[in-house]
């Protein structure tokens, strides 16, 4: 995704969002019984993964088709995270999972942890957080899965119908874009409307994958957010 630079005061925190993370299954659809490896993918080419994020600051989880949840565990592999999933279900399930990189804080000796509690000499504080979803096929109507920040789509006749949420409710006003496979830099699909939603026809002859974005700022606070779509 073209990054916008955050003002976040350093290189290093801008950096933090120089490239877009997601969530995908290493196999195209889940069947009950069948072991499945999940990824959480960081890099800026899609859907190659480059960089392993922070396994500490993860928290990830699977919303099988009855609405069960189901928690596991993403460990560090080279260039990403790596779950497993034992299915009880089959049919389209949602995959999830949050990074909260916490508070940060631009001081005279660098990028400290913490926000200006911890750091009295900090100039600047902001907090980082990325969520992501993917869905293992379609899902009709889906609703939000409870997320800080989420994206929601459903598929119609060609168009996509996008919803940007922020604590539950619509966010309007929000750039999102698209990446197909082999792109590094994503396409403005355009901003969110009042009632957070955005649509996207669906180019003649896109294969399954596509991945959508969303990055916003609220105050000092820095998000990001992805939905991983196949079909």
């Amino acid at each position: 995704m073209r990054t916008r630079l955050l003002t976040l005061g350093s290189l290093t925190a801008a950096a933090a969002l120089a490239h877009y993370t997601w969530i995908a299954p290493q196999t195209p659809t889940i069947v009950a019984g069948k072991p499945v490896k999940l990824t959480i993918a960081h890099g800026h080419k899609f859907p190659v993964s480059e960089e392993a994020v922070n396994a500490t600051q993860v928290k990830t989880w699977v919303i099988a088709p009855s609405g069960a949840k189901t928690a596991v565990t993403a460990i560090a592999q080279p260039g990403m995270l790596i779950a497993d999933l034992q299915p009880k279900e089959s049919g389209a399930h949602r995959l999830v999972f949050t990074q909260d990189r916490g508070w940060m804080s631009r001081t005279p000796r660098g990028v400290k942890p913490g926000g200006k509690d911890k750091n009295p000499d900090a100039t600047q504080s902001f907090r980082l957080f990325r969520s992501g979803v993917a869905y293992t096929g379609l899902i009709a109507n889906p609703a939000p899965v409870g997320l800080e920040t989420e994206l929601t789509a459903s598929l119609a006749q060609g168009k996509w119908t996008l919803k940007l949420y922020k604590d539950g409710k619509p966010l309007a006003g929000q750039t999102v874009q698209v990446l197909q496979s082999g792109q590094k830099d994503g396409t403005d699909i355009g901003k969110t409307s009042a009632d957070g939603t955005v649509t996207f026809t669906q180019p003649a002859g896109v294969k399954s994958p596509m991945l959508f974005l969303a990055e916003f700022e609220q105050g000092e606070q820095r998000y990001s957010t992805s939905l991983y779509v196949s079909w």
